[in-house]
């Protein structure tokens, strides 16, 4: 046996990842109008916006009122001077403020309204309200940081333990105001997140969606996208919303504040004499400028790379679901290795991806703590002077300054420290929206399609005029379509029985999944009976992962049937040896063999007894003698039924009564196969 290099993939040439990157052209990344206008939805459509900036300027006019601000000094005061139960008190009223709110949202939102709008509305209000009242607790800690460094200078023993008691009241309220606002943020995100779930979800799987995207476009993995994109997009979006909020309330209170104590420097050096007034709060404002560019600067290629990122991380994720879903083959095959070296392959992109990603992330890391570590010593060194010099510039005011430049800077450099969440949430909402488009690409040309599929009562099914094509990509990667049957007429009467042969590709299956309108690629007519209840087996059935019972029932529920029915159609399919197994839960088209999926398959129809049966390929794994006891059960158990099967068996022609022949087609420019009936 070889042994295995353990550094073998790790010493592996990454691939050159910059023609994907280019590929993605800057208008087509998300922009922040599509992500909003995106996102309104949940909030019940583009009138959020006003809304929203309404609700916004509501709560932020509130935070900065000078009425608040009174009411929170008097606050101050009253708990400085307060005792004993009067402390508690005091300290207490706040809280059972929030309290009563909380209280209040929930009877609403619980007892008077189902309303997804209306709750979101009021979850996102009382976000802001949360998250208004956290940024005046900041501006009270920034004002209480004076009179507590002051009471350390002066070694004012009982001014120290007033304050520190302060402190405590501040610091209670703020835990139990960001606690709950990051809980209410995690319950409107969740919310958000089923609601866009189930939409995509139903978008996936309405008008058989999911089998036209495999067929129709390039976009990869939209399963991918649903479970995880929105997911990642949804807690971002908020993220970042409440986060520029508070940052915008955060600049205009530590503004204001840092006027008020700023302070003015003289400049007097190289023969120039002048004053800056308020200097450190211009100062403060023209460094988060300039950091925001430079950090723009070194990250925008970031956005195109968390975009390639979910591509090729899910890319490979499907690759080995493949190979668990085809175990069997694979194994059979002896193609192990062949999907070892595709993994290989898969996973080398993803680690270029990641080396790029990181060595960009590098730089920017580099330049963001940086950014952030020069803020810390540059106050102090602006400031130093001034302490040193005036003697009623105390060390309270040398805190307070640092504290308030400090809030004032994060403010400022909420795009600095966002950065990369921008970029992510960009690089999703592009995915996002891709999957959109594709949804609608794929209606667009179902809906343009020539092929019509009525339900008539006409006694059975009938072709007039149909031509089917199949879909296949030109050279500049467009859907095209190329002519597989042509100028089918053709009428099956209720319990006729017919066999469909022809050689491969010729458009055998094609036919029965234009019955089933899964084929819109196409011309002509085609009547279906009204209300009939029709079952088609293809080669490979489906199983769900679920018990016997379930697997047997589906796509309705195992309550429809009893246990007696189920052991009879597993008798009558040869499968007795599963009746014991009813109950297991289990991946059945894992465990069984090909032949007992099908026979599977064929006790299904038993228990549901359609009108109309096609069989696609639907014993191409059983030998001749289950093949032909099936048919015989089959047609026993149920005379009536009409029955169109595919097959290259040409022994099955003797439970067919017609049969329909699919030749090249050499007389029509058009090419292609066309049909020869005739009797058995």
């Amino acid at each position: 046996m070889k042994k295995t290099n353990r550094n073998e993939w790790m010493n592996d040439v990454t691939p050159d990842l910059s023609a994907d990157e280019k590929s993605i052209k800057n208008n087509k990344l998300a922009g922040f109008k599509h992500i909003f206008n995106f996102s309104a939805r949940y909030w019940g459509g583009g009138w959020a916006l006003f809304g929203s900036l309404i609700l916004f300027l509501i709560f932020a006019m509130l935070t900065t009122s000078e009425a608040t601000e009174t009411f929170i000094m008097g606050w101050l005061e009253q708990t400085k001077q307060a005792s004993g139960l009067d402390f508690i008190v005091k300290t207490g009223a706040p809280i059972l403020i929030i309290l009563v709110l909380l209280l209040t949202y929930r009877f609403f939102c619980r007892t008077l309204s189902d309303n997804r709008v209306f709750k979101a509305w009021a979850l996102s209000a009382l976000t802001l309200f949360l998250a208004s009242v956290s940024v005046k607790l900041n501006v009270a800690f920034a004002m209480w940081s004076k009179a507590f460094y002051d009471a350390i200078q002066s070694r004012n023993e009982a001014e120290f333990w007033i304050q520190s008691s302060i402190f405590i009241a501040l610091a209670i309220f703020w835990v139990l105001v960001g606690t709950y606002r990051q809980f209410f943020q995690q319950l409107l995100q969740i919310r958000w997140r089923t609601w866009l779930t189930q939409i995509f979800s139903n978008q996936y799987f309405d008008r058989n969606r999911f089998y036209f995207f495999a067929q129709q476009e390039q976009q990869d993995n939209p399963d991918q996208r649903i479970a995880e994109d929105l997911d990642k997009f949804t807690e971002l979006a908020i993220y970042l919303y409440f986060g520029a909020y508070i940052s915008v309330l955060s600049m205009y209170e530590f503004s204001k504040l840092m006027l008020d104590i700023s302070g003015d420097i003289n400049f007097n050096h190289f023969g120039l004499n002048f004053t800056i007034p308020d200097y450190l709060f211009w100062l403060a404002v023209i460094y988060a400028i300039a950091g925001s560019l430079f950090i723009h600067y070194v990250g925008r290629r970031l956005i195109k790379i968390e975009a390639l990122r979910q591509r090729y991380n899910a890319s490979f994720r499907y690759h080995l679901i493949r190979a668990r879903e085809y175990a069997e083959g694979i194994t059979s095959l002896q193609g192990a290795n062949h999907h070892r070296e595709e993994s290989r392959r898969l996973f080398g992109i993803v680690r270029s991806n990641w080396n790029t990603r990181m060595w960009v992330l590098k730089f920017l890391g580099f330049s963001s703590l940086s950014y952030n570590q020069a803020s810390v010593l540059f106050p102090i060194l602006l400031m130093a002077p001034r302490y040193f010099a005036d003697k009623a510039f105390t060390w309270g005011n040398f805190m307070q300054i640092l504290r308030t430049f400090g809030e004032l800077r994060e403010s400022l450099s909420w795009f600095i420290d966002n950065y990369q969440n921008i970029a992510e949430l960009r690089g999703t909402a592009t995915r996002i929206f891709a999957l959109e488009d594709a949804f609608s690409r794929i209606d667009a040309f179902n809906g343009a399609s020539e092929l019509t599929v009525t339900p008539n009562n006409v006694g059975g099914i009938a072709f007039t005029h149909v031509s089917l094509s199949r879909p296949q990509l030109n050279e500049n990667e467009q859907l095209t379509l190329v002519t597989q049957v042509s100028g089918l007429n053709w009428h099956i009467s209720q319990g006729d029985r017919w066999l469909v042969t022809g050689a491969s590709g010729s458009g055998k299956s094609t036919i029965l999944r234009a019955i089933a309108q899964l084929w819109p690629y196409g011309k002509g007519q085609i009547d279906v009976p009204t209300k009939a209840k029709m079952l088609f087996l293809p080669q490979r059935p489906y199983f769900p992962i679920a018990t016997l019972r379930e697997a047997l029932s589906y796509p309705a529920t195992s309550e429809v049937y009893n246990d007696a029915a189920y052991e009879t159609v597993l008798e009558m399919s040869q499968l007795h040896h599963l009746k014991d197994r009813l109950s297991e839960s289990a991946n059945w088209g894992q465990i069984l063999s090909g032949g007992e999926q099908q026979r599977l398959a064929f006790a299904r129809v038993f228990l549901q007894r359609p009108e109309y049966l096609f069989l696609d390929e639907a014993t191409s794994a059983l030998d001749l003698e289950n093949e032909r006891s099936l048919y015989a059960t089959l047609l026993n158990f149920m005379p009536k039924v009409t029955l169109i099967s595919v097959s290259h068996h040409t022994q099955l022609s003797q439970y067919h009564n017609q049969s329909l022949d699919l030749t090249a087609n050499t007389t029509n420019e058009t090419g292609g196969f066309k049909a020869k009936i005739q009797a058995i």
